[in-house]
Order: structure tokens, then C-alpha cells, then sequence
């Protein structure tokens, strides 16, 4: 037997019947708070929120780059 149930919901609705919290003030909240970091000093903002992306990117890249390698030098012998 299967039972198939479509329904037709938006993600605010679905939260309220799952129970699950609303979080959109608060990502308001910080939105804008982020803004205003930004607009005030931009360099600063870079180095809190951006530059640490960056760096866990490029040592993600780099641990990439040193398994190729090995993987490549293996395949030569």
C-alpha cells in the first residue's frame, strides 16, 4: 500500500505546524547590524566576517593541492 500526501506549503507555515522556531527577526536583527558594521568601518568588517572565510578557503585548497600532488607523484613511479 503507499500513500502519497502533497502538500502545498510555505517554509513559515511548514515551521509553525513542525513546531520549529521563527528565527527571521533575529536574522533581521544581525542583518543589520552587519550593515551598519560595514557601512561604519569597512575594513574592520572585512577582517571580522570575510578574512577568516578566506583563510580556512585557502587551506582547504592548499590540503587539496598537496593531495593531488602525492596522488600525481605516485602515479608516476
Amino acid at each position: 500500500m503507499k500513500v502519497k500526501i502533497e502538500l502545498d506549503l510555505s517554509p513559515a507555515e511548514a515551521r509553525e505546524i513542525f513546531g520549529l522556531p521563527d528565527f527571521s527577526q533575529l536574522h533581521a536583527d544581525i542583518t543589520e547590524d552587519m550593515a551598519k558594521q560595514c557601512a561604519q568601518d569597512p575594513q574592520k568588517a572585512f577582517e571580522t566576517f570575510i578574512k577568516p572565510s578566506l583563510e580556512s578557503g585557502i587551506t582547504g585548497f592548499s590540503a587539496y593541492q598537496k593531495m593531488m600532488e602525492s596522488f600525481l607523484a605516485s602515479n608516476n613511479k
